[in-house]
């Protein structure tokens, strides 16, 4: 089975609606018969710095084999770096539904 890297607004966004988006975006990937891989479950603590973050978090896309994108991803600066990884590596590209 595939497996697809979710991203999405992470910094500045309430921390329980997050998550909710997130676990939302893995029940649909599991219902399309994908393996979600979410950054939320990347190991590392919440408080640890930003880099950390986004240098596993891209490390977890590259394992992938494509990127889901939820809403609101372009006000992301996270986001879009994963958008320009995933695209440069030819990665296909899949965005949430309104």
């Amino acid at each position: 089975m595939q497996k697809v890297y979710i991203s999405g607004p992470i910094t500045g966004i309430d921390p329980t609606l997050c998550r909710q988006r997130f676990e939302t975006a893995k029940t649909e990937l599991k219902r399309r018969g994908y393996v979600p891989v979410s950054p939320l479950d990347n190991g590392l603590p919440d408080e640890a710095p930003y880099d950390e973050h986004m240098r596993r978090d891209l490390e977890m896309l590259s394992e992938c084999d494509m990127i889901y994108m939820l809403n609101g991803w372009e006000r992301s600066k996270g986001c879009r770096i994963e958008f320009n990884t995933a695209a440069t590596h030819r990665k296909p590209i899949i965005f949430e539904r309104e």
